[in-house]
């Protein structure tokens, strides 16, 4: 095991300053720039896109290659990204840039969650990875309310110059206080130490071990579907999928939604920033909640609560004076309360 300081973990605090509210930015920039909502989901989209291979190829290089190495690449990287878009007038010039912030962001998740288990001892992964999760949301959120409380003093452009600043103390940190792994932990290694696998398991259960094959969508045939008891599972995966297709649409066209409909850049930020503070004190909560309910009562009541909320915020954009109240009271209940409480009930 290599030495036992922690303090690299403040890295992904500055980080999440600094990617923390870029999707928002950047669809305000878009419509600043004469964009629509199909420009703006264009650019989610092709984010979403490259998010998929990048996490691939990233997982890869943590087993060939030092994690310290590609935890600072990855927030230099993206730090440079974000830096050019800075100076970006042209939304085909944002599209790329982001896209290219995506793909070198996440090259520090897989090599941070290693790093977790190489610099702490087994019974204290759970704390760890729950600590570096923690100051990767805080980061998020102070990144929110940053750029609520600039918005109306500075352009976005110059938002993403303020941001670049917090990207380059990520950059620092990690060169000062991340520190060299033993090549050698692989990511394989996770599956073979039964512990450690289900301890991450249980913080994030977003772990494939192969590609999936042509056989292992049998279960979602029309006829297992009706019939019971074998029809729960493929119902619950059907009911996840669902549920994220719903959420991507959402969460693509919302503030899109809410700026054209007349609500202030400061406004629309600070809404989505009461949603991400939610969320987070939800999830902290979370656990407990599901202590004394039934997980799947849960899941049901919080997809209840979800769906009520999305209905009654869409009707609002019928009375432009109740617009800014409701999406303030129930945009949080839907991304922040019913989402942690469905992700930690599924």
């Amino acid at each position: 095991m290599i030495k036992r300081d922690t303090r690299w973990m403040y890295s992904a605090l500055f980080f999440g300053v600094a990617s923390g509210p870029l999707s928002t930015l950047v669809t305000l920039e878009i419509l600043s720039l004469g964009g629509n909502s199909i420009d703006v989901a264009y650019a989610i989209t092709l984010s979403n896109v490259v998010l998929i291979p990048a996490s691939m190829f990233w997982g890869m290089m943590a087993d060939r290659f030092h994690l310290r190495k590609l935890i600072v690449l990855g927030f230099v990287a993206s730090t440079l990204s974000l830096l050019a878009m800075s100076f970006s007038r042209t939304i085909v010039t944002i599209t790329s840039l982001y896209a290219l912030f995506t793909f070198f962001s996440v090259s520090y998740s897989t090599p941070m969650n290693l790093l977790v288990m190489e610099t702490s001892e087994k019974a204290k992964w759970a704390y760890n990875f729950s600590r570096l999760s923690m100051l990767s949301s805080i980061g998020s959120l102070a990144g929110f309310v940053i750029s609520t409380v600039t918005v109306n003093l500075l352009r976005i452009f110059q938002i993403f110059m303020v941001l670049t600043g917090f990207g380059l103390l990520a950059v620092t940190t990690s060169l000062v206080y991340t520190p060299k792994s033993i090549i050698g932990m692989e990511r394989m290694s996770i599956v073979h130490h039964r512990e450690s696998f289900m301890t991450r398991l249980k913080m994030l259960p977003l772990i494939f071990l192969h590609i999936p094959s042509i056989h292992h969508f049998k279960m979602f045939k029309i006829s297992r579907l009706t019939k019971k008891p074998i029809n729960y599972l493929p119902l619950l995966y059907l009911a996840i999928f669902v549920f994220y297709v719903s959420s991507g649409l959402f969460n693509t066209v919302y503030p899109v939604g809410l700026y054209q409909e007349g609500l202030d850049k400061s406004l629309v930020l600070g809404i989505i920033t009461g949603g991400m503070f939610v969320q987070i004190v939800s999830f902290h909560l979370a656990g407990k909640v599901l202590e004394k309910f039934d997980e799947r009562e849960m899941a049901f009541r919080a997809l209840v609560l979800r769906g009520t909320s999305y209905v009654v915020m869409g009707v609002s954009t019928v009375f432009p004076e109740l617009l800014l109240p409701i999406n303030v009271v129930f945009y949080p209940l839907a991304a922040g309360l019913a989402f942690s409480l469905y992700y930690s009930a599924s």
